[in-house]
């Protein structure tokens, strides 16, 4: 027969670690060192307002596929009718729209964005902004028109939005491509 184990009943406590200070070289070396360690945290920041701007596209592109939805000719065995629900479709993403754009624009025409984005592909991202602000004002626009021309005019304005959308994503894809390895990527 197998004698059971003894279990120990000594707790060994470790000691906490002492973290060492920096090892301080003294005249321009420290000062090298902190630019160095100022550069790295900027070129992180710098990468974070790039996944945002991305992360922010790609929510915009998914709201405008759904507004874009034909929903007219549609009803279903219960009789539901497609078009009412189609129209309460922009409703429920009006303040999403409202909050995500303005946010955008404020991403872009931040000093991190205006720094941190690349030459080539920051003026994509302001004329993107742009149109973005105007098809908040046209949404705004259709809203305040007559039933009639309600429909037409706001598909067609959701139409162009989703295409401006697919077209900066082309862009930013295409950057990716060609971007040099020291640059910094649009993904994670």
């Amino acid at each position: 027969m197998k004698a059971r184990p003894i279990h120990s009943t000594v707790i060994v406590k470790t000691k906490p670690k002492k973290e060492l200070p920096k090892l301080r070289l003294g005249g321009n070396a420290d000062v090298h060192r902190q630019k160095k360690a100022q550069a790295e945290t900027a070129r992180k920041s710098d990468a974070r307002i790039r996944i945002q701007i991305y992360r922010d596209l790609l929510t915009l592109l998914d709201i405008a596929e759904r507004l874009t939805m034909d929903l007219s000719g549609h009803q279903d065995r219960f009789g539901l009718e497609w078009l009412g629900l189609a129209q309460k479709i922009f409703s429920h993403y009006n303040a999403d729209l409202i909050e995500i754009i303005s946010d955008l624009q404020n991403k872009i025409m931040s000093k991190e964005g205006a720094q941190g984005l690349p030459k080539g592909l920051y003026r994509q991202l302001l004329d993107f902004s742009g149109e973005s602000g105007d098809f908040l004002k046209a949404t705004r626009s259709v809203s305040e028109a007559n039933p009639e021309k309600r429909g037409t005019d706001f598909l067609e304005a959701c139409e162009h939005f989703k295409k401006a959308c697919i077209e900066m994503r082309q862009q930013i894809c295409i950057f990716e491509n060609e971007r040099p390895p020291t640059e910094e990527s649009f993904f994670e």
